[in-house]
């Protein structure tokens, strides 16, 4: 399943246009319908994006229960899955439309202009500077059959429930979407580029007693 490589370089598209391949089939998708991607190779997939947690709020011990329940929920699982992160640059469109609306709605001239300069602060935060914000996402398959969909759906819902019980907000991806999340491996704006780290950007949990050991 081609589609969820890390990224796509400028040699490797050289490479298809060489061979006449389309995009599609660089990618392996056959067709996107609904909740599914069919693939070339007859597999059908469904996507779950993950809302991740702020762990800062978190004590050491509610991140320990965290853990906890999540290994418990997740060591059953006898199907095969995956997991990949898309870094992209923090979209502040929504909070700027949030806070031009709010602007609307108020009428005394301090309240405005603080409202004003927290746009222009918003702005100046992101310009210019590679600010990250991840995105999860949990992709199961199926091999292509008659009922592939009742299937795949059961298992994404169990997922959900699963993710639900340990606190996490899931859900499952719609056509357009997918189709959104396909070109974020091929458009430049989402691209990520080989020589960037984003290792740093994202969070991971080590357990007290693990940490103890390694400061011995």
């Amino acid at each position: 399943m081609n589609l969820c490589r890390k990224g796509i370089s400028t040699k490797e598209v050289i490479i298809i246009k060489n061979k006449n391949k389309s995009l599609n089939e660089f990618l392996n998708i056959k067709n996107i319908d609904e909740n599914f991607l069919y693939t070339l190779d007859n597999k059908v997939i469904t996507f779950i994006k993950v809302y991740p947690i702020n762990t800062e709020l978190f004590s050491e011990e509610e991140l320990e229960n965290k853990m906890d329940s999540m290994s418990v929920e997740f060591s059953n699982e006898q199907y095969a899955y995956s997991i990949f992160v898309i870094p992209r640059k923090v979209d502040i469109s929504e909070y700027v439309k949030e806070q031009e609306e709010l602007k609307k709605n108020i009428q005394d001239e301090i309240s405005i202009k603080i409202v004003e300069k927290r746009i222009i602060a918003t702005h100046e935060l992101v310009a210019d500077k590679n600010i990250i914000e991840n995105e999860f996402y949990l992709y199961i398959w199926e091999e292509d059959s008659d009922n592939v969909k009742e299937k795949i759906l059961k298992r994404a819902n169990n997922w959900r429930k699963r993710f639900k019980d340990c606190g996490f907000e899931t859900e499952i991806l719609e056509k357009t979407q997918i189709i959104l999340l396909a070109k974020s491996f091929t458009i430049p704006e989402f691209a990520r580029k080989e020589s960037v780290d984003y290792d740093d950007s994202i969070v991971r949990i080590r357990r007290r007693s693990a940490r103890n050991k390694q400061n011995i």
